[in-house]
This record gives structure tokens, C-alpha cells and sequence, in this order.
């Protein structure tokens, strides 16, 4: 990313572990027997079907994470994306709680999402901090633009890689 002849390389990466607060499962305080213990092997869980989506779903807060759990589906096209990015200043956002370095603000289904990347000290690499469909506040006002000049993915898997952006080379 680059702004006023400064460049900044952002490498993010997703582990297993994250899913838990990115899916708002941090807000189901009445399913904390069922989401007890290892995030990351709550994630699998989740995917092979020990927790399925009917236990989380019979949570009384569950409403409150609904729409979170459904365009957390749109997370790699989100990441694939190459709309706004900001550098984020969390002093503008008073009564907000979250800390983050920068972030990411798309529109999927006429609806803004915001993903919030904060860095991980001992990698140097960034992750997915939080994670919400817009309800009221836009957390990009008065936040600084930043332009995205090249983007590549590795699936971590694979590790087969895929520029996805390369404005340097236009």
C-alpha cells in the first residue's frame, strides 16, 4: 500500500484460531460449555459437525451475531478484493473498544463490511482483529485512505500464489 511516496508491505495471514472472534462467538455467553477450550480446535468443530449451526443458533444472543456469521462467508472474496483501505486511527472512534492498524471497508450485498487488521508482533505479519456488517457507524469517516499498489495470495495449504492487484506494473 502506498500514500505521499510512502509504501507499507502488508502481509496477512488467517489461522484457525481467529474464526472464534471473528464469527462473534465471543457474544454467545450461553453456549460457553459447548465453546470451551482450544479456538483453534473449536474451528474444527464447527466444520466436521461435533458444533453444529442448530446449537449455535439456539443461543438467545444469537441474533446479535446472525448477520456476522453470514457474511463471514464473503471473507476471501473480501480479502481478493481491492477497495478501500484504511490506515485506522481508533482516538477518532471515541466509544469504540477495538484496536487495530488498519482497515478494510467493501460493500457486499449493498452492505458495507468492515474488517479491522491488527499486527502480530512476533510474526510481523497482520490478522483479522474483528469483523461486522455496518448497522449504524461508518468506522472509515475521517479515517486515512491508502492505495493499494500490489496484492498477491498464497493459500497457505498449497502454497500455490496468484497476483491478484498489480498497479506498479501499469
Amino acid at each position: 500500500m502506498g500514500k505521499k511516496k510512502k509504501n507499507i508491505p502488508l502481509s496477512i495471514t488467517f489461522e484457525k484460531a481467529h474464526f472464534f472472534h471473528l464469527a462473534g462467538l465471543h457474544y454467545l455467553t450461553d453456549r460457553t460449555t459447548l465453546l470451551y477450550g482450544d479456538r483453534a480446535q473449536l474451528f474444527h468443530k464447527i466444520l466436521n459437525g461435533t458444533i453444529t449451526a442448530q446449537q449455535l443458533e439456539s443461543s438467545k444472543f444469537y441474533p446479535k451475531i446472525k448477520d456476522r456469521i453470514e457474511y463471514l462467508s464473503y471473507l476471501e472474496q473480501i480479502m481478493d478484493s481491492n477497495e478501500t483501505v484504511f490506515k485506522y486511527n481508533p482516538r477518532l472512534e471515541a466509544f469504540s473498544a477495538i484496536q487495530a492498524d488498519f482497515l478494510l471497508k467493501n460493500e457486499m450485498q449493498s452492505r458495507n463490511i468492515f474488517t479491522f487488521l491488527s499486527n502480530d508482533k512476533a510474526s510481523g505479519k497482520y490478522f483479522c482483529r474483528s469483523f461486522f456488517p455496518q448497522i449504524n457507524k461508518d468506522y472509515s469517516k475521517g479515517q486515512t485512505n491508502w492505495t493499494l499498489l500490489y496484492k498477491k495470495k498464497i493459500h497457505k495449504s498449497t502454497g500455490e500464489a496468484s497476483v491478484l492487484f498489480d498497479k506498479l506494473r501499469a
